[in-house]
């Protein structure tokens, strides 16, 4: 499923790895603001030291660390999102850029996916199944292309399904989008979210790492509800 994509363009490399560490606040006002991380990966403080800018070439901000930088680091850059806010669904992707899309599945509790996209193209995937009804989620599969693995993707798509509330939302218009959108933070932030396990993961030291740095206490033991066992029989029936 995995095509190519096209290298980085004049207005800023594609290559960056990508940290899930920016979050967007929705205020009471309902309007939103965005917060870089307050120190780098190597416990810089931000403030101090950073810069927070605007990557074209993803589509996404970005912090440069100068201490980083000056102490000779070569990754002394990183592109940041913000997983439980930068979805977008399959008609609202522009093609450009990294972007996180949801595809639902076809019934509640049935298994859904989570795409991450580079210029439009398929380079990785979360599939996951949740069930509104009993507040439960179930982490099945995580993939990144090969070619563009150990920058962070993974882990991107792990906290974008983690994130997940709801599959589904009610019909509006599209400039509705935003505030459906700001509706799932809004959810999120009150702490309105699932119970997540995950499906076994691999032995190999790759897997066990990723699985490491996953939020959860504990990996490799899937919790399934009837109602994912049901959605589930379905499609294979």
């Amino acid at each position: 499923m995995f095509e190519s994509r096209r290298p980085g363009g004049e207005f800023g490399s594609a290559d960056l790895p990508v940290r899930p560490a920016l979050q967007h606040e929705l205020n009471p006002d309902g309007s939103l603001s965005v917060h870089p991380p307050r120190r780098c990966p190597r416990r810089h403080p931000v403030p101090d030291s950073g810069t927070f800018s605007w990557i074209v070439a993803l589509g996404l901000h970005s912090l440069i660390c100068h201490r980083c930088r000056d102490e000779g680091h070569a990754d002394y850059q990183w592109a940041l999102i913000d997983p439980a806010y930068e979805q977008v669904d399959a008609e609202e992707a522009e093609g450009a850029g990294l972007e996180l899309v949801a595809v639902p599945p076809d019934e509640a509790a049935g298994p859904g996916r989570i795409e991450l996209h580079l210029d439009g193209h398929a380079v990785g995937v979360a599939t996951l199944a949740v069930c509104p009804e009993d507040r439960l989620g179930v982490l099945e599969h995580v993939q990144v292309d090969d070619e563009i693995r150990r920058r962070g993707y993974g882990q991107v798509l792990a906290l974008a399904a983690f994130s997940r509330l709801d599959w589904y939302t009610d019909d509006g218009p599209p400039w509705m989008r935003g505030d459906r959108r700001a509706q799932a933070l809004r959810a999120v932030q009150r702490g309105v979210g699932y119970s997540w396990t995950t499906t076994l993961i691999e032995d190999t030291p790759q897997a066990r790492g990723f699985a490491e740095r996953l939020p959860l206490p504990k990996v490799g033991e899937p919790r399934y509800c009837r109602h994912m066992l049901t959605a589930a029989a379905r499609l294979t029936s």
